[in-house]
């Protein structure tokens, strides 16, 4: 197993390391989760400019680590995670569970419906055929 270039430029390892210090505290500043700005920060640096292709620096470490960095996020999440708070969103789960999931639903099964009848090869059903 290749463990990629790891042999990254050390200008870039700091200025990777000082992006995402000042999300964390701009996060920290406006009260959001810094995940959110730590994901935007990520897509501008990686698709959308082209600065940083965690691919070519990884290479076959890139989905244990992606792995391992969910796992931790999912945990933190859940050592913050307070039952008590909650009692008030009942109206909106039930909301959520009562119109906005068959509304879902409808919208998607007309979507295929038209999709599939525009596209004309596609069969939903093909039974002796």
């Amino acid at each position: 197993m290749a463990a990629g270039n790891l042999a990254v430029d050390p200008v870039m390892q700091l200025a990777t390391i000082g992006v995402s210090g000042g999300a964390q505290w701009v996060a920290w500043r406006q009260r959001v989760p810094a995940i959110v700005l730590m994901l935007g920060i990520g897509l501008l640096a990686g698709p959308l400019l082209g600065v940083l292709d965690p691919n070519a620096v990884l290479g076959d470490l890139m989905t244990p680590i992606i792995s391992i960095a969910v796992a931790v996020i999912l945990f933190e999440g859940d050592l913050i995670l307070n039952f008590h708070q909650p009692r008030g969103a009942s109206q909106g789960v039930t909301r959520l569970v009562l119109v906005w999931a068959p509304l879902g639903w409808i919208t998607s099964a007309l979507a295929l419906h038209y999709v599939a009848a525009s596209v004309g090869r596609f069969r939903l059903c093909s039974v002796g055929s």
